[in-house]
């Protein structure tokens, strides 16, 4: 449905000017791939690597307690038919705190509202800003009056010479990691 929706309004976007008659050539579409684009910016790579650092200890960490966790249950079977019936309901319960702290952890670091997203977003906010502002000078230096990304799903097929991605891309590049102004 939201795709429909995208398509009808992207429809009447390009009809709306073939109406007004002569707006008609000074209407210029261009696409990027914002993926592209954000995987060949300046600081990605050293954000991505500083994610995958942070990200690697939480899994680390996790995979210490997950082996904790098996240790105690393999020992707990072994020992299960010697244990006293109040020995086994506190070691169940001792496996079962171990269980969910495993579970609490893994949602508070990886979970939707985790802290492996937020990490994510404050590194890649930068560099989205500034791939943003580049797109932003090439649409008012190019004169474009549209730009559609191919991530966002509402550009079905375009004519490849409408492409700006390696424009924009090689406008990062020149400017480096500078910061955007505001």
């Amino acid at each position: 449905m939201i795709r429909w929706n995208a398509l009808a309004g992207t429809g009447l976007l390009l009809l709306a000017p073939a109406a007004a008659g002569a707006q008609e050539a000074d209407l210029k579409i261009g696409y990027v791939d914002s993926e592209a684009i954000i995987q060949q910016a300046p600081g990605y790579t050293e954000a991505n690597e500083e994610f995958n650092r942070t990200a690697q200890a939480w899994r680390d960490s996790l995979e210490t307690n997950r082996t904790r966790l098996q240790g105690m249950f393999e020992e707990y079977k072994q020992q299960e038919v010697i244990l006293s019936p109040e020995a086994k309901t506190e070691r169940q319960q001792e496996i079962l705190q171990l269980e969910n702290e495993i579970q609490q952890y893994f949602q508070s670091k990886f979970g939707p509202e985790g802290e492996a997203n937020q990490k994510q977003a404050s590194l890649m906010q930068p560099i989205i800003e500034r791939v943003n502002q580049a797109i932003d000078e090439i649409r008012r230096d190019g004169g474009y009056s549209l730009i559609f990304d191919l991530n966002d799903g509402a550009l079905v097929a375009g004519d490849p010479s409408l492409n700006i991605t390696d424009e924009v891309i090689r406008k990062l590049q020149s400017s480096g990691a500078a910061a955007p102004s505001r």
